[in-house]
C-alpha cells in the first residue's frame, strides 16, 4: 500500500468558464465523485482527502467516501493558485497530527474519466524510485503541435516552427501533452520547485478517451457522452 503517499483532490468552488463544475451532475452523479471513487478503487492509499473552501463540495465529497478534515482558507482556492498549494497546506496539517508522508498524489476532479488502473500505473511508476515527479500524458496528433501557426507583429501568420516540421504525419516525431489527470511528487522536490514538472520527471501514458480535462461546457458534454457509452 502507498502508506507514504497522500492522495488529495483539490476542488475549489470557483470556475469562470463552467460555474460550479465540480458538483454538476455528470451522467448521474456529481463530477467530483468520479475522481474520489477511482482513487478509492485504486486501493493504494489509506484515505482520499479533498481540499476545498466550500461546505457543499465538502459534504458531497464525504458522502462519496473522501475525507475533508477542514475547509481551506479562501486565499488558497483562488483562480491563480496552483493546485498543489492547498494540498501542501493539508499535508502539513496532517503531519502535525501524526500522519506524515513522503509523497503527494494530486488528482484533479476535472479529469473524471481516469480509471483506478490509471492511478495504480502512476503510483507504480513513481515507486520505481528513479524519479521525483510523475505526470500523466496523452499523445498529440503531430500536426496539432508541429504545424502550429502564430501571428507575427504585423498581423500576418506564419508556421510557428517555420518549415522545420513541414513533413507528412508519419515522418513527424511523437509529442505528448500533460493531461492533468495524475500528478505525483516527492514532497521535498515539490516544495523546492513549486510545480509537478521538476527534474527527474517520469510519465505514465493514458489514452485520449480517459484524458479529457473539463474546462468548458463542451468538455463536460464530451465526458457525459463517453460515460453514457460506457454504461448504456
Amino acid at each position: 500500500m502507498g502508506k507514504n503517499l497522500l492522495c488529495m483532490v483539490p476542488a475549489r468552488a470557483g470556475s469562470e468558464r463552467l460555474p460550479g463544475k465540480n458538483l454538476l451532475d455528470l451522467a448521474g452523479k456529481p463530477m467530483i465523485a468520479y475522481t474520489i471513487e477511482a482513487a478509492l478503487q485504486a486501493d493504494r492509499f489509506d484515505g482520499v482527502y479533498v481540499c476545498t473552501e466550500d461546505a457543499q463540495i465538502a459534504e458531497v465529497a464525504e458522502r462519496h467516501g473522501a475525507q475533508v478534515p477542514y475547509l481551506m482558507p479562501p486565499e488558497l482556492c483562488g483562480p491563480l493558485v496552483s493546485s498543489h498549494e492547498p494540498c501542501l497546506h493539508l499535508v502539513d496539517w496532517l503531519a502535525e497530527r501524526g500522519t506524515p508522508a513522503e509523497g503527494l498524489v494530486c488528482l484533479q476532479p476535472t479529469s473524471p474519466l481516469r480509471s483506478a488502473a490509471d492511478i495504480r500505473a502512476g503510483v507504480a511508476r513513481f515507486e520505481q524510485g528513479d524519479v521525483d515527479f510523475v505526470v500523466s500524458i496523452t499523445p498529440i496528433d503531430p500536426h496539432y503541435f508541429h504545424w502550429a501557426v502564430a501571428p507575427d507583429a504585423d498581423g500576418s501568420w506564419r508556421m510557428y516552427f517555420r518549415d522545420q516540421y513541414m513533413l507528412e504525419r508519419p515522418l513527424l516525431p511523437a509529442v505528448y501533452r500533460p493531461n492533468g489527470s495524475i500528478k505525483i511528487a516527492r514532497l521535498p522536490a515539490l516544495r523546492a520547485v513549486g510545480h509537478f514538472f521538476g527534474p527527474r520527471l517520469g510519465v505514465v501514458e493514458t489514452p485520449e478517451e480517459r484524458s479529457v480535462h473539463v474546462a468548458t461546457r463542451f468538455d463536460f458534454d464530451l465526458c457525459e457522452l463517453l460515460l453514457r457509452r460506457r454504461d448504456p
